[in-house]
């Protein structure tokens, strides 16, 4: 059966513009990594990164990971 992922975010942001500011900030030299915004029920926004390139690049100690 298949399994619902919540995501608790520990650090949001108040607008798309701002999430995406903050992870061009902490990665701006990196062109590999791939990510989406997500919003909460608040109305609040953040980053969530996609594949195994961002695991190996120590990404899920400041942002969301899936791979």
């Amino acid at each position: 059966m298949p399994r619902l992922i919540t995501f608790e975010a520990n650090k949001t942001y108040a607008t798309k513009e701002n999430a995406i500011k903050a992870v061009e900030k902490k990665y701006d030299k990196v062109d590999q990594l791939r990510y989406f915004i997500m919003p909460t029920s608040e109305g609040r926004f953040y980053p969530i990164f996609v594949g195994a390139g961002a695991v190996d690049l120590g990404v899920h100690f400041h942002f969301h990971v899936v791979a």
